[in-house]
């Protein structure tokens, strides 16, 4: 087999990530002169991020750096499903008007976002859209908007690059929201985007390598019935990330589960040798050990292993001579650490790509004959009705 024959638009968008950084770091940077005004941004209290499908998982990966750049008493941060934050979350009338609802969707297209949005409005909240198209629905649902610029891509789908795009636009919002409150100091935005350089640059050695192994790991992985996806804090949202690309790309199942919860529940699938089980972990975090046992247990029940981090499964109390299928990635910057979720998707997402191409699988199941294809089917995410509650 020869890896060229099987480049797929997932894996060529991974590996345009270098080139994109410093345009998408450029696009943000353009985005904030024209977003929520200063004046509107040093009354916030709260911030509720919010987004559909990997638009959550974007939203998920921001609360940590809200946290560092905007904390004091009094400043809350979450994030929450998109149908949770459009049908059921409440909203205090005495809050609303200290909170920012931002909906996250790079299209703009998503009806539950824009629904979403218009509820902020309705009950009285700031709302401000992140997007790479202020005209689109959500966009113009919002009364502030942050496009983030991302420039065109041969085929740019499933999302990658706008799901990093997405991370950055968050990352820089919330530094520059902190300076703008006072509680960041003045050069934060500037600094966290020299570290976003610094890490992104930090891919570009070894993407080669990772695109040669992940393309041997697909080699035996392809014919598997199904994936497990694995990570802790806010690396379950780089895991489930890669379960995403998996379903989108190849059409397997795949589930994505904490390192604790794994052990009650996935463990006991049938047909282990033929469930591949990835982990996305981190080599400073609380959850080494635990990350260490499932990995030892997965390995023993017979479970295909491949353990991403920034680290050596030794780092995780793995034996040596314990054979699992390892790519260590890059740390972060020094004092950057929630930087790690901006990219350690890509050996997953490259898998994927392969996984598809060896299975000839078109993505998002537009084969001739697919399900997906016959009348009533239709995907209703950009048509679903819009209810105000």
């Amino acid at each position: 087999m020869k890896k060229q024959d099987y480049f797929g638009y997932l894996r060529n968008q991974c590996m345009s990530i270098p080139e994109l950084c410093e345009d998408q770091i450029k696009g943000v940077y353009k985005g904030l002169e024209n977003t929520i005004p200063k004046d509107v941004i040093k009354d916030i209290r709260k911030v509720i991020v919010t987004g559909c499908g990997d638009s959550y998982l974007a939203a998920m990966a921001s609360i940590p750096v809200f946290r560092k750049y905007c904390s004091r008493f009094g400043m809350d941060f979450s994030f929450e499903r998109n149908i949770d934050s459009a049908r059921y979350m409440k909203i205090k009338e005495e809050n609303a008007p200290y909170t920012l609802i931002i909906g996250i969707s790079a299209s703009g297209s998503s009806s539950r976002v824009q629904e979403v949005l218009l509820r902020g409005n309705h009950h009285g909240c700031k709302t401000l859209a992140l997007t790479n198209n202020a005209d689109s629905v959500s966009g113009k649902a919002a009364q502030y908007v942050l496009v983030v610029n991302t420039p065109p891509f041969e085929i740019a789908s499933p999302g990658l690059r706008s799901y990093y795009a997405s991370l950055v636009g968050l990352f820089m919002f919330a530094a520059y929201m902190g300076e703008v409150k006072g509680l960041s100091p003045e050069g934060s935005l500037d600094k966290l985007a020299d570290a976003i350089r610094e890490y992104t640059a930090s891919y570009a050695p070894i993407l080669e390598k990772m695109d040669d192994e992940m393309f041997e790991v697909a080699k035996e992985w392809y014919t598997h019935k199904g994936y497990f996806t694995i990570g802790d804090d806010v690396d379950f949202a780089s895991a489930y990330f890669v379960a995403a690309k998996i379903v989108e790309c190849s059409g397997h199942m795949c589930s994505t589960a904490d390192s604790e919860s794994w052990c009650h529940v996935q463990t006991f699938a049938h047909d282990q040798e033929k469930i591949g089980t990835i982990f996305v972990a981190e080599k400073e975090k609380n959850n080494r050990s635990r990350i260490g046992e499932t990995i030892y247990q997965a390995y023993h029940m017979g479970f295909p292993v491949l353990l991403t981090s920034n680290g050596s499964k030794e780092d995780f109390g793995v034996p040596a001579d314990m054979d699992i299928k390892e790519f260590t990635l890059p740390s972060t910057p020094e004092g950057f650490e929630f930087l790690y979720p901006l990219l350690n998707y890509m050996p997953g997402s490259i898998l994927s790509s392969y996984i598809a191409a060896l299975n000839e699988t078109p993505y998002f199941r537009t084969e001739p004959g697919s399900p997906h294809q016959k009348e009533g089917a239709t995907n209703m995410t950009r048509s679903s009705n819009i209810v105000i509650v």
